[in-house]
């Protein structure tokens, strides 16, 4: 697999798209929607005013389907280790991950620090547990206006209880981005999803005429209907971290979205019984051997309206 998994649009336009998938490498969907994507947009010669620049993630996870091979490429965003990794050759790396996130880096840094871009970041991602369909924002206006133009429930306050994500990187460039989680791992309407979602966000920058990609509808309207049910947002209120050593293990029945109340056995780990202390909904609970996030326990954030 190559780390540019395909770039499409008017060369040096200022609108542009860097969109990351498989940052963990038993999360293909993205890659598979990019590289469908770009073969359609290729073949129909569809007239995108920007630029689209899309990057495979954890090349050697995603060679054996693992989230990392030693720690999670999704955790490791801080300016702090960006340049040290600048300042070191390749031969000094320690770990898969920072080879991998160097090799990004040297792709993408002349792009973030050109200041006459506007960029925008996407990352792709699925989750493990059922109903796993949402958007996660960085602090910028920018990014929720973006996350809103996908017919799932928008996260609103991830980065400040996840350090390292792509999307606390960019918040501190001062660059909208978001994350689409599209799905499970495995489920086929993940890839669909994606398309119709970015489909979505370039009509709404104006690169894309509404016209040109009506075959994208039929997914986006399918995704408006499946979520429906769903709060447009949620605020985080807790996340349950873990560690390899915890032995945690989430207690099955949890999907995303499932409501639970104060005193509901969650999970378990070498300490014993995990029981919430809030009243909510439960987000991305752990169904998978790599991670370091239990659970998050999130609240439904009321929006108001003005006649």
């Amino acid at each position: 697999m190559e780390r540019l998994i395909g770039r499409y649009g008017k060369f040096g336009a200022a609108k542009t798209f860097i969109i990351f998938a498989g940052i963990h490498g038993n999360e293909k969907a993205g890659i598979k929607a990019l590289e469908e994507l770009f073969a359609d947009f290729t073949k129909n010669q569809i007239a995108f005013d920007g630029t689209i620049i899309g990057i495979a993630g954890n090349l050697k996870a995603l060679e054996q389907n693992a989230r990392f091979i030693h720690k999670d490429l999704n955790r490791q965003w801080y300016l702090s280790k960006i340049r040290k990794l600048g300042a070191l050759p390749y031969g000094m790396l320690n770990t898969q991950e920072d080879i991998e996130q160097k090799e990004i880096l040297d792709l993408i840094l002349e792009i973030v620090h050109d200041k006459g871009k506007k960029l925008m970041l996407i990352d792709l991602h699925t989750t493990s547990a059922k109903g796993g369909c949402f958007t996660i924002t960085n602090t910028l206006e920018r990014s929720s206006e973006l996350a809103l133009q996908i017919p799932v429930p928008v996260i609103n306050g991830m980065t400040n209880k996840i350090g390292g994500t792509t999307l606390e990187y960019f918040d501190q460039l001062g660059l909208p981005a978001i994350a689409f989680e599209a799905g499970q791992h495995e489920e086929l309407e993940a890839v669909n999803r994606i398309k119709a979602a970015l489909v979505s966000i370039f009509k709404h920058t104006a690169c894309l005429e509404k016209e040109l990609v009506k075959e994208y509808e039929s997914s986006f309207l399918k995704m408006q209907e499946d979520f429906a049910h769903l709060p447009r947002k949620v605020n985080v209120l807790y996340r349950h971290p873990v560690e390899e050593e915890d032995a945690f293990v989430m207690e099955e029945g949890f999907g995303n979205f499932h409501r639970i109340q104060k005193g509901d056995l969650l999970a378990r780990d070498k300490h014993g019984p995990i029981y919430s202390h809030l009243d909510g909904l439960i987000l991305m609970p752990l169904y998978q051997k790599k991670g370091n996030d239990g659970f998050f326990i999130v609240e439904e954030e009321k929006i108001g309206y003005e006649f």
